[in-house]
């Protein structure tokens, strides 16, 4: 019986090499996004100049900037103009180059466009993504999505402050994705719909990069509010947990943790104080890191 443990043993490490080559090595199945940029009222220097895109998926960050995956970048998205194709999106289990853990990449986010100041007014315009996620499924699939200027009703922003605590040094992670929901968010009047109201975005803040370290509160500057506070549109920010590596991010409100907060509330009763951010690891991929 002494013999036979040997051969056990290279018997379970081959069927586990096997596991492992099926399951976890990189998959060579990719994908495409087709965007298509509709009708721009930004100012021709911005049309002229191309507009910039992020996509966000589990342990992925990929911007036109990124040549592999698309053949016209750094220049950015024409306005006014269709099929232009990100190629060859990572699609399928990959393997993590710091800690060699496999991840399933298929759910993928869209940041919205800039928020850009219309000339001498203090308001902003802010772009829609048209879906701001989807999810890849099929051999070689394709996703439509569409942007836009000429939704929304322009609006006036509030800037809030953030803070990276030092647990983002300690897990060595620097990028926050994340959704905004705006309940109230006036659209423009069009012929099919009067009066109609809510949208919502994706972005992302950086330590690493002064810009991207702040949130916006929009707010509406009209007359005939019954309050002061009632201009402040009612929007709610949460963090992206799901496409995160092994690690999560949240808030802390009054000592308690969690992973929303309502931007209008906070800024109300908080003024200029920063909202502050948390790192912590988590052992178990979110729900976007595995296959759907």
């Amino acid at each position: 019986m002494k013999s036979l443990k040997p051969k056990i043993v290279v018997c379970f490490l081959f069927l586990s090499s096997l596991l492992i080559g099926q399951y976890q090595m990189p998959s060579t199945t990719t994908g495409y996004v087709n965007f298509n940029m509709e009708t721009s009222t930004l100012p021709t220097e911005y049309q002229t100049k191309g507009q910039g895109v992020t996509l966000m998926g589990c342990n992925t960050f990929i911007s036109n900037a990124d040549s592999t995956y698309w053949n016209q970048a750094p220049n950015g998205l024409k306005w006014e103009c269709r099929d232009q194709v990100f190629h060859n999106l990572p699609y399928g289990y990959r393997i993590d180059s710091i800690t060699n853990a496999p991840y399933f990449v298929s759910k993928y986010y869209i940041a919205s466009p800039p928020v850009i100041k219309k000339e001498k007014q203090s308001k902003f315009d802010i772009g829609i993504v048209t879906p701001d996620n989807f999810v890849f499924k099929g051999n070689k699939p394709v996703q439509y999505v569409y942007m836009n200027y000429n939704i929304l009703e322009l609006t006036e922003i509030q800037y809030i402050p953030i803070i990276f605590d030092s647990s983002f040094d300690l897990w060595k992670v620097s990028k926050v994705p994340f959704t905004v929901e705006c309940k109230n968010f006036p659209w423009l009047d069009q012929s099919n719909y009067n009066q109609a109201q809510g949208a919502s975005g994706i972005g992302y803040l950086d330590k690493e990069v002064l810009q991207l370290k702040q949130l916006f509160l929009p707010y509406q500057s009209k007359k005939g509010f019954l309050s002061e506070t009632e201009k402040y549109l009612d929007c709610k920010v949460t963090i992206l947990n799901d496409i995160l590596f092994h690690h999560e991010i949240y808030f802390k409100v009054d000592g308690v943790k969690t992973y929303s907060i309502n931007l209008k509330d906070y800024f109300l009763n908080n003024n200029q104080k920063p909202i502050t951010f948390y790192c912590d690891y988590r052992n178990e991929l979110g729900c976007g890191c595995k296959e759907l």
